[in-house]
């Protein structure tokens, strides 16, 4: 009986040790050490990774918060760079089979050029450019209406499944369903049968894709992943020591989230960290 006692104390012991070494953010029961890669910035958001040149992309506010700059940081030499030539420039997407990087901002579409590390506007629109997302075609979201639209065969056109609907962001699958979210919550579009089907009051504040093109999205208090042969949303990390603001992953899976004045990468440690798997299902 008192070895029993022992045996059950040294397990409690051990729990509570192991349960003091998890504090922090785990990703697939891994956790996580912060690398911090960019500091004073204010609300990072709208990241998007070029992967041919390892440079994430990222809008920020200035000093002045109604002015939002675009700018670029390599994460293989740490060079960082204030993009000119934008009006507001809020937006960031990645065409990574072409290696094209295109930037909005309050008057349009701009395309950046890595030589001279400045951007050239696009004589495709004069909208105001909340989002940029691009999956096969350039698609973008227009402020304040939360109209999305697609750039195509050098015309532009609303998305035809999203008319009757706000769509604040989006992004597509490999399928062509199309996954949007505004202030009611994530919802999908499946191009199968055209139905609009809601997915949870999840407030979305950036969809992103992996080199892989698997979708992830991030909310205020952490990052998701959409499983879409499973349709699933799955609670990848959990962040509650800061609010996020944004996400993109790096070219070997590595998280990258935005918090309020920092841009920061998640790199696995050495402990394993068993946590409960938070899914939502969809149909």
């Amino acid at each position: 009986m008192r070895l029993l006692v022992i045996l059950l104390l040294a397990v409690s012991i051990k729990a509570r040790h192991i349960e003091k070494e998890c504090t922090g953010i785990v990703v697939n029961d891994i956790l996580q050490n912060e690398e911090i890669l960019k500091t004073h910035v204010m609300s990072p958001y709208q990241l998007a990774m070029d992967y041919d040149t390892n440079t994430l992309f990222y809008s920020y506010s200035t000093e002045d918060s109604n002015v939002f700059q675009s700018a670029y940081l390599n994460l293989k030499t740490n060079e960082f760079g204030n993009i000119p030539g934008i009006a507001g420039g809020f937006a960031n997407a990645v065409d990574n089979k072409k290696n094209t990087v295109y930037l909005g901002g309050k008057d349009g579409i701009y395309e950046f050029n890595y030589n001279s590390k400045t951007a050239q506007r696009l004589d495709i629109t004069d909208d105001n450019i909340w989002q940029l997302i691009y999956k096969d075609k350039l698609y973008y979201s227009k402020y304040p209406e939360e109209h999305a639209y697609i750039f195509q065969n050098g015309r532009v056109e609303r998305v035809p499944e999203l008319i009757n609907t706000r769509a604040m962001l989006l992004c597509v699958d490999d399928y062509n369903n199309i996954y949007f979210s505004n202030s009611s919550g994530l919802f999908i579009h499946k191009k199968a049968n055209d139905a609009v089907i809601h997915i949870g009051d999840f407030n979305v504040n950036g969809f992103t894709y992996d080199v892989h093109g698997d979708i992830f999205f991030s909310t205020p208090d952490g990052i998701f992943s959409i499983d879409v042969a499973k349709k699933e949303v799955r609670n990848v990390a959990k962040i509650e020591s800061v609010s996020v603001y944004g996400v993109a992953i790096d070219i070997t899976g590595n998280i990258i989230y935005a918090s309020e004045d920092s841009i920061i990468r998640l790199k696995p440690s050495a402990k394993n960290c068993p946590t409960e798997d938070a899914t939502v299902t969809f149909y």
